[in-house]
Order: structure tokens, then C-alpha cells, then sequence
């Protein structure tokens, strides 16, 4: 069986044979894999685009793949299954780290995770991969209990009868026992149904988890009538202009397509087979994002400003496009804040902020002329609390504070809104 593996993003890929048996413990920072599937992240790292998801690097003589930025599930050409979580705790806990995937991931516009429910997110202790699993069969059921949809489609093909229409320019004068007609027939083999069962029978031959299987294997009898498609990605194109009459179908279709085509969001890992990797910092920021949309309604918030330009006049021209994270406004007060997935180190040398994100907040300050700006960066065990402003000048300040994502949002959003004030 292949084997599934978790680590966390930042994390360490190695190859197995390159290390006695009493050092391979795979934890969230490493991974022992075998020598086929080293071998394909190895091609992977110098594929084109591929840069920001793996790098390849000599560690004490033995080479070493590290994981970028990424978060979701990458599958080799052998079927080993490597799952990517987040770095939120200092020590190894992937279903805190799974949750709070999932929790960001249900924000993600133009996916269908926004299904997930509160109870995929306490079934954190499962594979990410059987997580989705289980919201597609949860959608496929309810369009069970509704009823399959059907509609008249025309068939073509040769008979002993006249059945609808005879088409003479198509009978096979070979055979004049039979007649080539067309007919319409009353049919669940539609694309929608085609698209949903193809990706059923997929799910049953990939879940490894039984009560998945077996929810797998009750929808397959259900669904025993409805063909296959023959041409996934012909078919889904199609299928768009057929939505109107089946908005009922529109979340299972969603959930397909990413499982079939294992479509993910702003990823460069298509090369990989069967991926489904995410850049962890426009997870996070459009996690954050939402939050202050929903529950600080007291201020006009704007996320991705893009009002101003650093360069207001070069040669009659506007340049370099300003577009800070988030702007909100209430009043005649404005406040600027930008997010960054990087971990703080509160006892660090300059604890570990970039110069250049401050040089970037302080032109955001200029340019929209802030009384206070904010940088926001995951919370940990050592990041609770925000880090003494840095006062750029008597009117102008900037606070680092912590945002939780184990938190819940509207708890998380409660104490940012302290911050603020």
C-alpha cells in the first residue's frame, strides 16, 4: 500500500537509505522516504516553477528537499502521499496543524472548501485527503436523497426498428436488417451525473478509510445506472453552460472537479501528480481579510487597496502601484495593516522583522497618511502579545501583533479589535 506521510511546511524530505534505521523518525520537520519517491522530488525541484514549493539542497553530504511555502497534499508518481501543514506550534501536533489548514481553507474564494463544516474540522485527526473525501460523499448523498436528475437525451444508433427518427444518410447500407435512427431517451447519463460518477468510482479505488469506503460503495449501487465520463476536462467545460438547471449539483461538481483534476489555488505544482498545494501566505491573508470584513463592521474595510502610487509624477506618469493588505477607515481615521507568514521571535535581534517590511509600511503611512499601521503575523507559544510599537516619528507608529489561528475567528477578531483602539 503507499504510504502517506506528514510534515510540516519549511519541513525536511530525506532519503531513507542515506540514514541508519535509529535516525529515521519521521516528525513535522522530517520525513524518510523511499529512493522512487526521493527520486521524482528530486526531478520535481528543477522543473520549471517549481521553485516555490521545493528546493533541493546538500545537508552533511546527503542530499536534503526542503518544503517552501506550501500547504495541502502532494502525490509522487508511486503513490506516496505527502501532506503539507502549516507551522503554528513549535511542537509536533498535526491535527492542530490540520485544523487550522482546514479553518483557512474554507475562505478560500472559487473552491469549494467554504462546505467544509464544523464536523470535517473535528474529524482533524484523518488524512487531509480523506477530509475531502467525506464533504464530496456528504454532497453526492444529499443529491442521492433528492433524486438523481434526469433529462431526454439523443441517441444515435443502429436498430431492428424504427424508433424516432430514421437517419438515411447514416444507414449502413451493409445491413439493411437494421435502421440507424435517432431518439431521445429519458436518461440519468448526463454530464453532471457522468462527471460525479466518474469521480465516485475514483474515490473508491484512493480512500483509505474505512467509513469512507463504505459510504463510497452505497453511493456507487445508487448511482449504478449513470455512465462515465470519457473526456474529464471536455466534459466540466461543457457542464458550465448546463448549471441553471442543475444549481442543486453545483457543490458536488466543485468538490469533483478538484478531486479529479486536483486543482488548487495560485499553486505552481502541477508537475506533481495529483496535487493540491497552496501558498500558505495568501491563505493567511485572505483568512485574516475575511475576518475583518465580517466582524469589524464598525470600520469601512478595503483589503488590497490599490488608491495609491509611491511614485506620484514620472514623466506624466503614476508608478509602482501601492496595495497594502488592508485599509480601514471610520471617520477622519485611517489605519493601514499588512500580514505576513513569518514566524516572530519576540527575544530575537530585531525579532526577526524584515527592514524591508518596514521600509514598506512606512510608505503605506505616507502615502495614505495612517495614524497607525500594523503588520500581523501568525501567533505561537512565544507570540502572544503584541511587540512594543516602532515609532517611525512623533505621528506615526507600528505595532507587530500576533493573530491566533487556533483561535476561533470571531474570538481572534474580538481581541485584534483591542489592538486598535
Amino acid at each position: 500500500m503507499p504510504q502517506h506521510f506528514i510534515i510540516s511546511e519549511y519541513g525536511s524530505i530525506r532519503r531513507g537509505s542515506d540514514y541508519p534505521l535509529s535516525e529515521r523518525v519521521n516528525t513535522l520537520s522530517d520525513i524518510f522516504v523511499s529512493e522512487s519517491t526521493f527520486a521524482f522530488l528530486k526531478q520535481l525541484t528543477f522543473k520549471a516553477n517549481a521553485d516555490s514549493v521545493l528546493s533541493f539542497t546538500i545537508q552533511k553530504s546527503r542530499e536534503c528537499i526542503r518544503i517552501k511555502k506550501q500547504v495541502g497534499l502532494l502525490e509522487t508518481s508511486d503513490g506516496t502521499q505527502i501532506e503539507i501543514l502549516p507551522k503554528v506550534v513549535r511542537n509536533d501536533n498535526p491535527v492542530q496543524a490540520r485544523m487550522c489548514l482546514l479553518k483557512m481553507l474554507r475562505y478560500v474564494p472559487d473552491l469549494p472548501f467554504h462546505t467544509l463544516t464544523q464536523a470535517h474540522l473535528h474529524h482533524a485527526n484523518l488524512p487531509l485527503w480523506e477530509v475531502f473525501i467525506s464533504a464530496f460523499i456528504a454532497e453526492m448523498e444529499k443529491l442521492t436523497r433528492q433524486g438523481i436528475q434526469k433529462s431526454y437525451i439523443t441517441i444515435e444508433d443502429n436498430q431492428p426498428f424504427l424508433r424516432g427518427k430514421w437517419l438515411l444518410n447514416r444507414q449502413n447500407h451493409a445491413h439493411p436488417e437494421t435502421l440507424y435512427v435517432a431518439h431521445d431517451e429519458f436518461s440519468a447519463a448526463i454530464l453532471p451525473n457522468q462527471l460525479l460518477k466518474t469521480c465516485l468510482l475514483f474515490l473508491v479505488k484512493r480512500s483509505r478509510h474505512l467509513p469512507n469506503q463504505t459510504r463510497l460503495r452505497q453511493l456507487r449501487f445508487a448511482w449504478d445506472e449513470v455512465t462515465v465520463s470519457e473526456n474529464i476536462d471536455a466534459d466540466f467545460e461543457k457542464s458550465k453552460g448546463l448549471m441553471r438547471n442543475f444549481k442543486r449539483y453545483e457543490k458536488a461538481l466543485q468538490w469533483a472537479k478538484v478531486l479529479l483534476q486536483q486543482q488548487s489555488w495560485a499553486t505552481s505544482g502541477k508537475e506533481a501528480n495529483d496535487s493540491l498545494l497552496f501558498p500558505t501566505e495568501r491563505l493567511f491573508e485572505n483568512y485574516v481579510a475575511k475576518g475583518f470584513k465580517a466582524y469589524l463592521t464598525d470600520f469601512d474595510v478595503v483589503y488590497q487597496d490599490t488608491l495609491h502610487y509611491l511614485i506620484d509624477d514620472h514623466a506624466g506618469k503614476k508608478q509602482f502601484n501601492l496595495r497594502p493588505d488592508l485599509v480601514l477607515r471610520k471617520g477622519n481615521r485611517t489605519i493601514v495593516l499588512d500580514m505576513k507568514w513569518k514566524w516572530i521571535e519576540p527575544n530575537a535581534p530585531k525579532q526577526s522583522i524584515e527592514q524591508a517590511d518596514l521600509y514598506q509600511l512606512y510608505a503605506y503611512g505616507q502615502k495614505y497618511n495612517a495614524d497607525a499601521l500594523f503588520l500581523i503575523y501568525p501567533a505561537h507559544e512565544s507570540f502572544q502579545t503584541p511587540l512594543p510599537p516602532f515609532r517611525y516619528d512623533e505621528q506615526l507608529t507600528l505595532t507587530a501583533i500576533p493573530f491566533n489561528i487556533t483561535n476561533s475567528l470571531a474570538n481572534e477578531m474580538a481581541k485584534i479589535k483591542t489592538f486598535l483602539e
